[in-house]
């Protein structure tokens, strides 16, 4: 059974303790493990204090505690690959912060090679800045998502842009120009900021400036970026279907790949 390693203590899995933890509204990371390695930590946790401060909180523990308490529970669950969820609330006067594996869905093969559904939700965040959890957003997509065989749902605002996925940031592609929401819309993913990065390295263009969805039709392809997904091209979006063998988008997979391992090699040595 897992192990989830809380500032009470180190816990059994249960759906007891499952229960106090997602009645809770929590701010919140989820680290992808590859090889026993937790990707792009200082980033993570940059983007956690930022949340938390937010929120007028203060997290009771240092980048290099968080760092050592991620790996020890990589080393209590024997896990050499998934999804860490650290989660950090206040109870009263009371902070309370938690460590665990989740379940996590990887894109297939398939998935790369073939692009995955999508389709859009009119929906808004409160603050998209802050990763805090927003029960009603997460459930609103994961029933259209559940009901029309989705892999996402992109979510649309009142003046009909699209900002972001519901778990993922989301990009369109034109004659080579990559196109996305900007920062102040969105929750910048650690997957956007690296991807960003590859695309700057490839001398690719980029506008930062959300799509209409009138203008949805003008793209050549679109894709997924996120903890799980990585970059992930997306073959239809409702009715609009997309090119999932752009070279561009391809020769992003192959640098956003090898930037990871680059990071697990360097951590490993």
């Amino acid at each position: 059974m897992d192990k989830i390693l809380t500032n009470k203590g180190i816990l059994e899995k249960s759906p007891s303790v499952e229960n106090v933890i997602y009645s809770i509204q929590a701010v919140y990371e989820v680290i992808r493990v590859v090889d026993g390695v937790p990707l792009f930590l200082n980033e993570h946790f940059d983007r956690l204090i930022h949340s938390i401060q937010f929120q007028n909180w203060k997290l009771p523990m240092n980048s290099a505690e968080f760092k050592n308490r991620i790996y020890h529970l990589i080393a209590l669950n024997q896990r050499e690959s998934g999804n860490v969820k650290f989660e950090f609330y206040m109870s009263g006067n009371e902070t309370n912060w938690v460590f665990r594996f989740i379940p996590h869905s990887y894109p297939t093969p398939e998935d790369y090679e073939n692009g995955v559904p999508t389709d859009l939700l009119l929906v808004e965040r409160e603050n998209p800045n802050a990763k805090v959890i927003q029960n009603e957003i997460r459930e609103k997509s994961n029933q259209l998502i559940a009901g029309q065989n989705l892999f996402e749902v992109l979510l649309v605002d009142r003046n009909r842009m699209i900002t972001e996925g519901s778990r993922s940031n989301v990009f369109f592609v034109k004659d080579q120009i990559f196109y996305t929401a900007p920062s102040s819309m969105i929750l910048v993913g650690i997957t956007r900021q690296k991807v960003m990065e590859c695309l700057k390295s490839l001398n690719y263009g980029i506008v930062e400036e959300a799509i209409s969805v009138n203008q949805l039709s003008q793209f050549d392809s679109a894709f997924l970026t996120g903890t799980s997904p990585k970059v992930l091209p997306i073959s239809t979006i409702g009715k609009l279907s997309y090119s999932t063998k752009n070279p561009s988008v391809n020769e992003l997979i192959v640098c956003y790949n090898q930037l990871i391992f680059n990071y697990v090699r360097t951590e490993k040595e």
